[in-house]
């Protein structure tokens, strides 16, 4: 049964179909069907960006085709950043440099096409002798100042070589470099696909054309393990982009199994004319006219019954490797492929904090971190998506709680609804990113403001070089929070704890401390000398850090570390209710005359308490309808307070 459709966040708007480059690997300027379509004018494009903004797009991937070739790709940009969008837009740089002033302001990120620094090999790739002007847009937008350029590097075997040499040209030149394997089916790079190609053909018959022929395309093919060890040993490079998550994707990519995409679900396709392509621009082979606003069209049954019965199961679906779409869901998916893409955002925001890494100690890393990865793919592996889009991970019910696969024993229903408070897995409250992102979002940016300060410590610089190491020993601790998870040894928990106390004395009695202090409760630093340079009392994660300490710490570390927090989680942490304090008695069911508030008016605030009452001891199949309804009232705003309040409650601090 076709169910109803979520929440549209992104749109990728192909604003033209028309391409000024001959790449082998694309058939957008090969394939008839592509060929002279309609194009929005600048008052279309107001209208279809004004849609996505009421649909509730917030991120826009321009595309195409070649979207300098459209004139008014001025206008579709500025009215999207009106509208608040993210906007990223994609460019070979062939006819990019005029508009560069009026474009890259107003865009969050530009990528530019760069395969290969040989113009012979760039022709023989693109199929034009272009490469001074890509190489022209990079150098001249970078002494300009410009700070949001991307460098999209497509790696195949015939440029793989190259690789090292590509890397070196951005760091030389300070912009970042996204290392993308191609999957063999776009890896053709100098041959054009034949005229009477299967997939022309399907493409033309649908679109009203006649097809004359059949023909057999070569199965796809996955590329070869040594390439993909090429681009994985480049993750400790300065300015350079490798998603493990991707690369993960194409070492396990089976045609026997469904993929998980993005297309009619999380990711709205928009062609030229406004259409919405279906099931995505790579398989096009049907679209929804627009003449209805895109918050009717995605209710169309023909786009829901191609999200549920299409997308992921066809056969080019299960061998597609076309990352845009894919990477998206595992947002979504807290399987591994999301614990890997969180591991590789961490590594590059961390990175830069690290810029001044010897070989020697890159090697190093690259040996622990293949580890640890190795670790993390095993005890992520028995994790389960959920049964619905809007479910973050597999549950059933569990007597008054609930089971799922990241943790040993049942949880308590605040934890299932606090994690759904949110529409994606970054605030999940078992993953090891919740902890782990305060680095860069907290201790490291105050450690770098102190080593900038002449009259503050110098110490910064070389608490920054172990960054990278430490980064691994927290992931370590925390995947024991997972069924399969296994206690570090204690070296680990030492080396945490060594930084941790040489950051502090850096960062003591200032505000990031406090953070740094959460950090050091994790590590086997002894409470007193936490106590010494900072308190996590009052900081926004104390609850989340309190909540894992319970199922990471024994008995006597949790009583050790109780004085650091607010007297009101000292009960959780020893089991004992601090003196004069009032217990919070659990909720039992509401009474049968008691009426049980909404999922909508619960996530409002009102009857919070007895929605989640209503919910211990429910079935499994009542506990998906409520969280369904309650995932369909999400609200970004309030989510934060929301999740708080359940955690709060977990903890017997109540739901206030």
């Amino acid at each position: 049964m076709a169910t109803a459709p979520t929440r549209f966040r992104h749109a990728r708007l192909y604003l033209t179909f028309r391409c000024n480059s001959r790449c082998g690997y694309c058939n957008v300027w090969q394939d008839p069907v592509f060929d002279g379509h309609r194009e929005l004018t600048a008052d279309g494009l107001r209208r279809c960006l004004d849609e996505l903004a009421d649909l509730g797009v917030t991120y826009l991937d321009i595309t195409g085709g070649e979207p300098s070739l459209h004139r008014e790709l001025v206008t579709a940009v500025r009215h999207a950043r009106d509208l608040g969008m993210t906007v990223e837009l994609t460019t070979n740089a062939i006819r990019f440099a005029p508009l560069a002033t009026e474009i890259v302001p107003y865009v969050d990120t530009l990528n530019i096409s760069l395969d290969t620094l040989s113009a012979e090999r760039y022709h023989r790739i693109r199929g034009t002798d272009t490469l001074d002007r890509t190489v022209a847009l990079v150098e001249g937008l970078r002494a300009e100042g410009a700070d949001n350029l991307k460098l999209i590097c497509v790696v195949t075997d015939r440029n793989a070589d190259e690789v090292e040499d590509v890397v070196a040209y951005a760091q030389r030149h300070r912009v970042t470099v996204y290392l993308a394997p191609m999957f063999s089916y776009f890896a053709a790079q100098s041959e054009v696909r034949p005229a009477g190609s299967v997939r022309m053909l399907k493409l033309a018959a649908v679109n009203g054309r006649s097809a004359a022929a059949t023909a057999t395309e070569a199965p796809a093919r996955a590329p070869s393990t040594v390439l993909l060890r090429r681009v994985a040993e480049q993750r400790y490079a300065p300015y350079t982009m490798v998603n493990l998550a991707f690369l993960h994707h194409l070492r396990t990519l089976s045609p026997a199994s469904v993929t998980a995409c993005g297309a009619d679900s999380r990711i709205l396709t928009v062609g030229p004319d406004g259409r919405v392509m279906l099931p995505c621009y790579h398989e096009w082979d049907a679209s929804l006219p627009w003449e209805r606003p895109y918050r009717e069209l995605v209710r169309d049954p023909e786009l829901v019954r191609v999200r549920d019965e299409e997308v992921g199961h066809r056969p080019a679906c299960r061998t597609c490797a076309v990352f845009p779409y894919l990477g998206l869901p595992m947002s979504h998916r807290l399987t591994t492929p999301f614990l890997l893409q969180a591991f590789s955002r961490e590594v590059d925001r961390l990175k830069p904090y690290a810029a001044a890494l010897t070989p020697e100690r890159r090697a190093a890393l690259l040996e622990r971190s293949d580890a640890l990865l190795a670790e993390l793919e095993r005890v992520s592996a028995p994790l389960r998506a959920g049964e619905h889009l809007d479910e973050l991970y597999h549950f059933e019910a569990a007597g008054t709680g609930v089971r799922t696969g990241l943790a040993r024993e049942p949880v308590r229903v605040e934890e299932l609804l606090a994690d759904h408070a949110y529409d994606d897995c970054w605030q999940v409250q078992r993953t090891p990113h919740r902890v782990v992102r305060l680095l860069y979002t907290e201790i490291l940016p105050a450690l770098a403001a102190l080593a900038g300060d002449r009259r503050g410590p110098a110490r910064g610089p070389a608490l920054a070089l172990d960054v990278l190491d430490v980064h691994l020993d927290c992931w370590r601790v925390l995947l024991a929070l997972l069924p399969g998870g296994e206690a570090p040894d204690l070296t680990v928990r030492r080396r945490l704890a060594d930084w941790c106390a040489r950051a502090g004395q850096v960062l003591v009695g200032r505000p990031a401390a406090s953070a740094l202090a959460l950090l050091a409760s994790l590590s086997a630093l002894p409470a007193a000398e936490i106590a010494s340079w900072g308190s996590p009392r009052g900081h926004a994660e104390e609850p989340l850090v309190v909540k894992l300490l319970c199922s990471l710490a024994g008995p006597e570390r949790r009583v050790e570390l109780a004085p650091l927090f607010a007297p009101e989680f000292t009960p959780a942490l020893t089991g004992e209710p601090v003196a004069g304090s009032v217990p919070v008695p659990d909720a039992g069911p509401p009474a049968a005359s008691e009426r049980v508030p909404t999922p909508e008016e619960a996530r409002a605030g009102h009857g919070l308490e007895r929605f989640v009452a209503a919910l211990r001891g429910a079935d499994t199949g009542a506990l998906r309808t409520a969280l369904r309804r309650w995932t369909a009232a999400a609200d970004p705003v309030t989510a934060p307070d929301i999740a708080r309040r359940l955690l709060l409650a977990e903890l017997g601090a109540g739901l206030r």
